[in-house]
């Protein structure tokens, strides 16, 4: 009796420390089975990093998650509330959720319009440009920028874009960070520019950072969470999973990067 009270408390406390909980997530896409089953918690801060071959289905898990896919199975509960139930629905969900993708999507306004262009009504955007600054040094690009705010922000590099969108997403003040390879097309400068300043970041914030680079996921550090086929077959803290994987699909990917993890159609 005491033994299952335990249990309980225990589940009760990891679930009040999860900043998201995932649970029997399973989508298809054109009749095709694209997740199966998946089941995960990401702790309150802290990085993540979600690894795997292409067409794993780690781009669709992170869309599931932040609302731009709706049709899928299971629960998902971020801060404990049903993502389903969300208050203000999907959109609302997205502010909450900031999701950077692999290529800078800028918009044709000034970099100072950039930063503050998701953020809703007069008043609070006049409020927010006071704070531009702020989020661009998050960003770890004030100091390049800081004498040109009012110029085209299609001017700037794409490493410089990328950390623009990273200082726009953060604007939204959002309450959880989904990274989809947000480095792979940049130069090493600019890659370790946003390495550092999502690891500063994360000291405030749950990111899941999805990286093809395991030497990227080897230096961010935190938790990794390796998927194939849909299915995620091991988890766990980042040194104990590269330094002695448990599955052996896990120390084939390692190894050779490559996966032949099967499962079901």
């Amino acid at each position: 009796m005491n033994t299952q009270i335990n249990i309980e408390s225990r589940q009760r406390t990891q679930a009040a420390s999860s900043s998201l909980q995932v649970r029997g997530l399973s989508l298809r896409l054109d009749g095709r089975v694209v997740l199966r089953d998946v089941t995960l918690q990401l702790p309150a801060t802290g990085i993540t990093t979600l690894i795997g071959p292409s067409g794993a289905g780690k781009t669709s898990l992170l869309r599931c998650l932040n609302g731009l896919l709706e049709h899928w199975q299971g629960e998902v509960r971020i801060a404990g509330k049903d993502t389903r139930q969300w208050p203000g629905g999907w959109d609302a969900l997205r502010r909450h959720v900031g999701l950077l993708g692999q290529k800078p999507c800028v918009f044709p306004l000034s970099i100072r319009a950039n930063v503050v262009f998701g953020i809703q009504g007069f008043w609070r955007r006049r409020r927010a440009a006071a704070r531009v600054e702020h989020y661009l040094r998050q960003a770890a690009l004030w100091d390049e920028v800081a004498e040109r705010l009012q110029q085209p922000a299609q001017r700037l590099s794409i490493g410089q874009q990328q950390r623009l969108c990273l200082a726009r997403a953060l604007a939204v003040k959002p309450r959880m960070l989904l990274l989809d390879e947000p480095t792979a097309s940049l130069d090493p400068t600019s890659k370790h520019l946003i390495e550092r300043s999502i690891g500063r970041l994360a000291n405030e914030l749950p990111v899941l950072w999805v990286t093809h680079d395991l030497e990227q996921a080897r230096r961010l550090g935190g938790q990794v969470v390796f998927m194939c086929e849909g299915r995620i077959i091991e988890q766990g803290a980042s040194e104990a999973f590269f330094r002695r994987p448990q599955r052996l699909e896990s120390r084939e990917f390692i190894n050779w990067q490559v996966c032949d993890c099967g499962g079901p159609s």
